[in-house]
């Protein structure tokens, strides 16, 4: 349900003329923080100028829809002070929610200008075993802490403080909630929403305005200054809170029953001589509810007073992250995140088949061996596995491998080039300890199955290599299958030109300077009889080890190999032969000779 809410919750805030823009949070923080933003920068769109997005509020929830809900609020009251009549605002669901969202912003707001907690020390009930509080910062040095500080207006006010190392100061929020277990978690994320704050006030630099001294969430909290310097007003220091007592997470009272919260908050007011004017600023149907609330002593009307300490607008100057320049339009992304999601493992609902290799037919299991294709009738063979001692005999140098070490240091995709020809030795070590051989494993009594020196998915090898040829010395050019069991070549075509094919390619002139072009074919067939939609990401995973492969087993022969995600599908596809469907090129590598002795230090980019 609470997904349901996120998207007409932030069109609710569109229609109050600003923009939801999602805030990243390191993973240790586990929330969902958005930001209110101006109408014009609401649209995740590629900005290569990184221009700023000015960050006028910030929300923290459990999920999307969580903080899309505070900050329709936040747009509410927003446009409602620009209109110059300020209220207590909420957003929800349904009326019961938001009105009673709209009743304990304005109550903690109260809480704080009557000056109950107002830099003095206060008195409170220490939680215990509070898990959200113990959850909300996981592997990090800081520490929550939630406090029971009585009530206003007979409504319990639940505290949270945030210490960490880095920070000048703790951080700290109060809510106001019937519901105490609720109020826990809202006082968590209320101090998290400060933490993130603070975190864009340190991104803004030491020209940053002071950091707010109070969000807009119905909390009253306080934020250290960015990069720790100075002090804000509110209660500083570990000695804030009084403890009287301890109550443990699990015994603090039970909320309201759904549907009686606007019912007790108004009797709650009225014993305490106030009452609360509520107006709907949202039209029906919208999908969610939005209310605008002014509490007021019952026989007379005060003039509103401006906003402090509950829900006051964090400064002006705050900017998102620049990181949220480099972004994309959801459409853009859309058929990945359904293919995405549809290939998740759900064992629960049983998405794989059960398949026990050594419960297969001999015939089967031998079929599982047989993870290659053969051109057995090509007109053209090159025997790689004697290659070698056939080398030495002709004069060549065997190439000795560089140490692992020295080849992941020295490994440079854009590395020049020299414009020679490979070796037919340095091609049969790189098919040797990319996609040769190197043992067997046991599949039932009677049946052993190839194992390669790349790994793969279930041992299925659903990824192929050919190998087109520009300058080998002793092969001629043309296209080869990689054959991973007789260790050969096997001519595949010979009738397109190196110019032809390097034109198809998404960096022509990088293209010609190699001297060879690895192509990597999924066989999506040969794995998703046992992977299914989850076989796509296993097939793209197998084309990657294999790829990193081919490159650190160049790199160690001397040569420089530069992968390549940038040529014509449909091209590529039809030069192997294969329908792009049920076997599809993947991916390219260039291979070739460095152009001469290059330098440790020496970086191409």
């Amino acid at each position: 349900m609470a997904d349901l809410l996120a998207l007409p919750a932030e069109a609710a805030v569109t229609s109050l003329g600003y923009g939801v823009r999602a805030l990243p949070l390191p993973l240790y923080v586990r929330a969902h923080a958005a930001a209110l933003v101006p109408l014009g920068h609401a649209d995740e769109r590629l900005d290569l100028a990184a221009a700023d997005i000015p960050v006028l509020d910030v929300a923290v929830a459990a999920d999307r829809a969580g903080a899309a809900l505070l900050l329709v609020a936040a747009a509410a009251r927003a446009r409602l002070a620009r209109a110059g009549e300020p209220a207590d605002t909420g957003a929800g669901a349904g009326r019961d929610e938001a009105l009673a969202r709209a009743v304990t912003t304005g109550l903690a707001r109260r809480r704080d200008r009557a000056g109950a907690v107002g830099g003095t020390p206060v008195e409170g009930i220490r939680i215990e075993g509070c898990e959200p509080a113990r959850t909300a910062l996981r592997g990090t040095g800081a520490r929550i802490e939630c406090h029971l500080l009585g009530e206003t207006a007979s409504v319990p006010v639940i505290g949270a403080v945030l210490r960490l190392p880095r920070l000048a100061r703790p951080l700290r929020a109060e809510v106001c909630d019937l519901d105490p277990r609720r109020g826990v978690r809202r006082a968590v994320r209320a101090v998290l929403r400060l933490l993130a704050l603070a975190e864009l006030a340190a991104l803004a630099g030491p020209t940053a305005p002071t950091a707010p001294t109070a969000p807009t969430d119905p909390v009253r909290g306080s934020v250290p200054p960015a990069g720790g310097a100075g002090r804000t007003g509110g209660i500083t220091g570990p000695g804030d809170i009084i403890e009287t007592g301890v109550i443990a997470h699990e015994d603090l009272p039970e909320g309201p029953a759904p549907g009686t919260e606007t019912a007790l908050l108004r009797s709650a007011l009225a014993r305490h001589g106030l009452r609360a004017r509520v107006r709907t600023l949202s039209p029906a149907g919208a999908g969610v509810t939005v209310v605008a609330c002014r509490i007021t002593p019952a026989r007379a009307e005060t003039a509103e007073e401006p906003r402090t300490g509950t829900d006051a607008p964090p400064p002006p100057g705050l900017r998102a992250p620049r990181q949220l320049s480099l972004s994309y339009r959801p459409g853009d992304v859309r058929l990945s995140r359904i293919f995405h999601e549809n290939s998740k493992m759900r064992t629960a609902f049983g998405t794989l088949p059960a398949v026990d290799i050594a419960g297969m037919a001999p015939g089967a299991r031998r079929l599982i061996g047989r993870a290659h294709r053969d051109f057995r009738d090509t007109a053209r063979t090159y025997d790689l596995t004697g290659t070698p001692a056939t080398a030495t005999a002709t004069g060549e140098r065997s190439t000795a491998l560089a140490p692992l070490d020295e080849c992941v240091r020295r490994r440079r995709s854009w590395a020049a080039m020299g414009g020679g020809a490979l070796t037919r030795d340095q091609l049969a070590r790189l098919v040797s300890l990319t996609c040769g051989t190197t043992g067997s494993g046991v599949a039932g009594p009677d049946v052993r199955l190839p194992l390669r020196a790349t790994p793969s998915a279930g041992g299925l090898y659903s990824c192929d290599l050919f190998l087109l040829v520009n300058r080998v010395t002793g092969i001629e050019p043309g296209l080869y299958y990689v054959h991973p069991g007789r260790q050969c070549l096997q001519l595949v075509r010979s009738d397109r030109t190196w110019s032809e094919v390097t034109a198809r390619t998404g960096y022509r002139d990088r293209a010609d300077q190699a001297a060879a072009m690895v192509i990597y074919t999924g066989a999506f067939r040969r794995n998703q009889w046992k992977y299914r939609e989850r076989g796509y990401r296993t097939v793209l995973l197998d084309c990657g080890h294999l790829a990193q492969s081919v490159v650190l087993t160049a790199t160690a022969l001397g040569l420089v190999a530069h992968p390549m995600i940038a040529f014509i599908d449909d091209y590529f596809n039809d030069l192997v032969g294969v329908d792009g469907v049920d076997d599809a090129v993947l991916y390219l590598t260039l291979l070739g000779p460095p152009a001469g002795p290059r330098s440790r230090t020496e970086e191409t980019v």
